[in-house]
């Protein structure tokens, strides 16, 4: 599969900058990438950039939260890894790897959004990640600290 970036420089020029799997994942190349120089016009201010989507999976959750230098997103992490990881993936990596702890919690706290998210929606999906939680308490505990305020009124007395 191609990953590509498409670059408009303020002159109007788009182009299209090719990079790998795990550039386009952890953004290895963005600021690279948005500083290029135009083909067309030589300049180097950009004026918007499409970024290229990459489907998370194991060997990328396992390789970011083994790298404090990687991010999926510099903001908002916890809603990327909530909306875009299979929750199943997520608890394989809690039970089954070794990884940073502040990822490890990353990872708990992406989980949390996700019963807040499913709430309405779908609640049976909601309530499978609450019986799981309940068997983590430990990495509730570790993570707790990391998840919001409104987030935690919800979800924690749902553990109980």
């Amino acid at each position: 599969m191609k990953y590509e970036y498409k670059r408009q420089c303020r002159c109007g020029h788009t182009e299209t900058i090719e990079v790998t799997r795990k550039e386009a994942c952890f953004c290895l190349k963005e600021n690279e990438i948005w500083c290029k120089k135009c083909s067309k016009c030589g300049g180097n201010k950009t004026s918007c950039m499409i970024y290229p989507s990459v489907e998370i999976e194991k060997d990328l959750l396992l390789e970011w939260g083994n790298n404090e230098n990687y991010y999926f997103c510099e903001q908002d992490e916890d809603l990327v890894l909530a909306h875009d990881v299979d929750f199943n993936i997520i608890l394989d990596v809690l039970d089954n790897h070794q990884i940073l702890q502040y990822k490890r919690d990353m990872l708990v706290f992406a989980l949390f959004v996700m019963v807040y998210n499913n709430l309405k929606i779908n609640k049976a999906l909601a309530n499978k990640i609450i019986t799981e939680l309940k068997k983590r308490p430990t990495d509730v505990e570790n993570a707790e600290s990391w998840i919001d305020d409104y987030i935690s009124k919800v979800v924690f007395p749902m553990l109980k």
